[in-house]
């Protein structure tokens, strides 16, 4: 899994595990703003549903943690992170904001989703990573279902792919034998991310654009132009 390291450059305090690879980042006097461009990509996925309850599998520092608690009051946020250590890092070192609406628990993101309850997240943020790259967990059949089963019927499941998988594989397939509306977008810096309805959108694309306009003016990130690449898996 790689040793835990903590790092500071300017105003920006990077985890890692000890490689190259940085698994979170956090600007220090805005912890809320997202540094990492593939994360805000992420945010995209609340276009697509009104989400009250919210997943995230994969901690780090607590970047999507620390964005949505800040906008969005009214969420419930369960956060898994399968080393204990790194969640004591992201309280003490990354402001990880102690609020009754976040819920942090430690935990295999595998065995969390076999004991969650079926159809009880809207939205569920999949971002496996450690030292050396992606847990191949993420990348599994078994795991795509259990992320199927905790969603209720209107849910989406975000992916964050270093590289976009062959539309051949057996992940693929398993996507889209699930998932009926199925968007990726690629992000400048390499990742591709995944967006996984269970059941086709409700919204229109004027709809979809209006809610991408109004995301960006709550959160005040560069999100429009990835918007305006997202494209339909067929």
């Amino acid at each position: 899994m790689g040793a835990i390291v903590v790092s500071q450059r300017g105003d920006k305090r990077v985890l890692s595990f000890d490689s190259g690879l940085e698994q979170s980042s956090v600007y220090l006097s805005k912890p809320y703003y997202l540094a990492h461009e593939y994360t805000q990509v992420m945010l995209l996925g609340l276009i697509f549903v009104d989400a009250k309850h919210v997943t995230l599998l994969g901690l780090g520092g607590g970047g999507l943690a620390h964005c949505l608690s800040h906008y969005y009051k009214e969420m419930t946020i369960n956060a898994v992170e399968l080393r204990q250590a790194v969640i004591d890092i992201a309280y003490e070192w990354f402001d990880l904001p102690r609020t009754p609406q976040l819920h942090v628990c430690q935990d295999d993101a595998q065995q969390y989703l076999l004991r969650t309850k079926a159809a009880s997240t809207d939205l569920i943020f999949s971002d496996l990573y450690q030292a050396s790259g992606m847990v191949e967990l993420q990348n599994q059949k078994g795991f795509l279902k259990n992320c199927y089963k905790a969603l209720n019927r209107k849910g989406w499941l975000v992916l964050n792919f270093h590289t976009m998988p062959e539309f051949t594989s057996e992940l693929m397939q398993t996507l889209r034998s699930l998932f009926p509306d199925i968007r990726v977008c690629h992000v400048i810096k390499g990742n591709w991310i995944i967006f996984c309805g269970k059941t086709p959108s409700r919204f229109d694309e004027e709809t979809t654009m209006r809610r991408a306009e109004e995301l960006v003016e709550q959160v005040n990130m560069p999100l429009m132009y990835y918007y305006r690449q997202l494209s339909v898996l067929r």
